[in-house]
């Protein structure tokens, strides 16, 4: 009977030790939990400003090896998506692109703000001659002179594919993720 009592004895022990030991820990990261600031989205303000600052960084790509060959007119729509919780943002960026061409061509890219950055969705560039359609990491091109469309990925293409989409992607995006600034979040 001795050798059972202490048996018994040493699980309650070992029960009330887990018991005191698991308050203390959840005592403590209810401490830790309440100094921390809870998650808090971003304005609509910085989000705008944020996409803003991309637009400026894609005026310093070169499409060719033209000077002049480069994004123009760039504009910036930043819209609230309802009911998200914390905020989250739908952007788009529209710009004419100068290439060596008898006319300009166009740029349309969508984009979402969400987990904290901006993320390049897609989008399309059409000029006289082709259209290029773009989804994530994948582009699809139409040309005047084919009969037959081509569908390929962006790290697949060869260094000659000269696409605004490549460079914004891979160059202003960290694939398709807003580089973020030392000490954001």
């Amino acid at each position: 009977m001795g050798s059972a009592y202490r048996c018994w004895l040493g699980l309650l022990c070992f029960v009330l030790l887990g018991l005191c030991w698991g308050s203390a820990a959840l005592a403590a990261q209810e401490r830790l939990s309440s100094t921390l600031e809870p998650a808090q989205g971003v304005s609509l303000a910085e989000a705008r400003q944020r996409l803003e600052a991309i637009a400026e960084a894609m005026r310093s790509i070169r499409l060719c090896n033209r000077p002049n060959c480069r994004y123009r007119d760039i504009s910036v729509e930043v819209h609230p998506i309802a009911g998200a919780e914390p905020p989250e943002y739908e952007g788009r960026i529209d710009a004419t692109i100068d290439r060596p061409s008898g006319s300009f061509d166009r740029a349309r890219y969508r984009l979402r703000f969400q987990g904290g950055r901006w993320q390049l969705l897609g989008g399309e560039e059409v000029s006289d001659v082709s259209s290029f359609f773009f989804e994530g990491d994948s582009y699809e091109v139409f040309s005047a002179y084919g009969t037959r469309s081509r569908k390929a990925r962006l790290a697949d293409a060869s260094s000659s594919l000269r696409v605004g989409y490549r460079e914004l992607y891979y160059r202003v995006f960290d694939q398709g993720q807003e580089r973020l600034a030392a000490g954001a979040p």
